[in-house]
């Protein structure tokens, strides 16, 4: 399973997935940071960049941060 480090932005004006330099990812999301909403676009937005379903994308560590550890189930 590959791991990302995914630095989130809630509340953004649009959603946005930005690739960095050093092989992690800015996520731009438009919904508040609350009741796990953000966390829920954050893997329908990386599932629908990696043309995945969205049940392989996991966050296991940072979910209540805005730095996150996502792992992307292989086929």
């Amino acid at each position: 399973m590959p791991t990302l480090t995914v630095k989130v932005i809630a509340r953004a004006s649009k959603c946005e997935t930005i690739p960095q330099a050093d092989g992690s990812f800015k996520v731009k999301l438009t919904r508040p940071a609350l009741e796990g909403k953000a966390n829920e676009q954050l893997r329908e937005v990386l599932a629908d960049y990696f043309h995945i379903s969205k049940g392989k994308v996991h966050i296991t560590s940072g979910e209540r941060s805005h730095l996150k550890i996502v792992k992307i189930e292989d086929e």
